[in-house]
């Protein structure tokens, strides 16, 4: 009878951390959703959403070209809702919709929507957890602003300009103000010495 042969032990592969070039690219999630009439194929990491349009009529059934967000970037997103008039709660989900910063100009920011569609409630609903999650985990962000606005700046339309335009981007972002429209000289250095500074972030 011959020996049998000794088996080998294998040590174990050490497995490396990724690089820090690719840390946070591990996906979360990913799932279908229609962007712009078009079936996507979408994948979210920590730190970027990624779609690209589905092709059925390749042989591979493969896919268009790859559009990026940058998480850092995304400051709301909300589930996306058709509501009757009059209505404010409830209604048919239709979606999830995400708002990102685009840099207009130095020093200039605009902004725009993403509309992320699909009608099944289970995976908007996980899908918009996750994105609240990782938007939540960025520590830098302001939750509560002390705003000043001063009525004779930008030919005297600030105001207008604050509640038109501005207001509505901190409350789509969840940030708290406390608004001063300043009376005289000086008006908002006063009230910087009377309030509590520590309860707001900026």
């Amino acid at each position: 009878q011959g020996r049998g042969r000794r088996r080998r032990r294998v040590a174990p592969l050490a497995v490396s951390p990724p690089p820090a070039s690719e840390r946070g690219e591990e996906p979360l999630l990913r799932g279908i959703f229609e962007i712009g009439k078009r079936s996507c194929d979408v994948v979210l990491s920590a730190r970027r959403l990624r779609w690209s349009p589905i092709v059925p009529e390749s042989p591979a059934g493969g896919t268009g070209r790859e559009e990026i967000i940058e998480m850092k970037d995304v400051f709301s997103v909300k589930l996306k809702r058709r509501r009757f008039v009059g209505q404010k709660k409830g209604g048919t989900l239709l979606g999830i919709t995400i708002f990102k910063c685009l840099h207009k100009e130095e020093n200039k920011l605009t902004d725009c929507a993403v509309h992320l569609n699909n009608l099944s409630e289970d995976h908007c609903n996980s899908w918009f957890r996750h994105l609240k999650e990782i938007l939540n985990g960025f520590q830098n962000r302001p939750k509560s602003l002390k705003v000043f606005v001063n009525p004779s700046s930008h030919k005297r339309e600030a105001t207008h300009v604050y509640y038109e335009k501005v207001a509505p981007l901190f409350k789509l972002a969840d940030i708290k103000t406390d608004v001063t429209v300043t009376e005289y000289e000086g008006h908002a250095l006063s009230v910087l010495k009377e309030c509590e500074l520590q309860a707001f972030d900026g």
